[in-house]
């Protein structure tokens, strides 16, 4: 049973009034979106770190280029971006600033220090 058979359940045996009833709806259909962008992100995530290994160590590129080789419609440009920002955090990418305006920021992978045997 999820939450909405759960809320209709109470609603339906007369433990919650109308009101409590559509407002406990609304949440749980907010929660569900959330969870279902959440999801959604970590697939981005997934296919924007299996692009970033096939990349050079130490070549710029730009966001633009990462979104268009995963396919501009199968995600959104801000997905892509936040993806970016995601591996950025986990040491997989640097953001490298050519000048002040967004038109000039790169990325690029980041070397790796250590040496495989």
């Amino acid at each position: 049973m999820n939450n909405q058979d759960a809320i209709r359940h109470l609603f339906i045996k007369g433990l919650i009034n109308h009101k409590l009833f559509t407002t406990l709806i609304k949440r749980a259909e907010k929660l569900n979106a959330k969870h279902a962008k959440e999801v959604r992100q970590e697939c981005v995530n997934d296919a924007v770190e299996r692009h970033l290994e096939t990349l050079e160590p130490g070549n710029l590129f730009k966001h633009r280029t990462v979104w268009e080789a995963l396919g501009r419609e199968e995600f959104t440009r801000d997905e892509v971006l936040k993806a970016l920002q995601m591996h950025k955090e986990n040491f997989l990418v640097e953001q490298v600033r050519k000048g002040d305006n967004n038109f000039q920021v790169f990325w690029t992978r980041a070397l790796n220090d250590e040496v495989e045997v």
